[in-house]
């Protein structure tokens, strides 16, 4: 334990000049997300120009850097590379949907959260429910049949 001695890290955020600076000496960039490595481009980061991640990557960008110099966010990056595979290749995650959504919302990428919003894991009660009904011959017909058979005709409550 320590005992009457406090320990602290040393500030390895660049200031705005550097990481600019940074920024346009190479397309490439090193991302430290929530520990997790990446490597991606700077035209990837800003595909959607509304998103968190273009933002964050702008000219100025407002990200800070760890001790070896990569973009760090603060975050958890277990699933940060399927929404990176996304920006590159406009490719669906096959597992882990609800995160992957999760952190499409996060970062505001649209397109991302439109056809993830979409897919059948997400929604899929609501879509194998709509699916199912319309396969049933003459649903829609026999609901409001039998919804007007238990209502009372006269819908006015009479007082005791």
């Amino acid at each position: 334990m320590f005992r009457g001695r406090k320990m602290s890290l040393p500030d390895y955020k660049m200031t705005g000049k550097q990481a600019s600076s940074a920024i346009s000496h190479s397309p490439v960039v090193q991302l430290n997300v929530g520990g997790h490595l990446f490597s991606s481009t700077l035209s990837t980061l800003r595909k959607h120009p509304d998103s968190k991640l273009a933002e964050l990557f702008s000219i100025q960008p407002k990200v800070s850097t760890d001790a070896q110099g990569r973009f760090f966010i603060d975050r958890d990056g277990s699933h940060f590379g399927a929404v990176l595979e996304f920006l590159r290749s406009e490719k669906l995650p096959t597992e882990n949907i609800q995160q992957v959504y999760k952190e499409a919302v996060h970062y505001n990428i649209k397109p991302l959260v439109k056809r993830l919003e979409e897919t059948p894991e997400l929604f899929g009660e609501l879509v194998g429910r709509q699916q199912f009904l319309s396969r049933v011959p003459h649903y829609k017909e026999n609901i409001e049949l039998s919804e007007g058979i238990s209502l009372p005709a006269d819908n006015t409550a009479s007082s005791p």
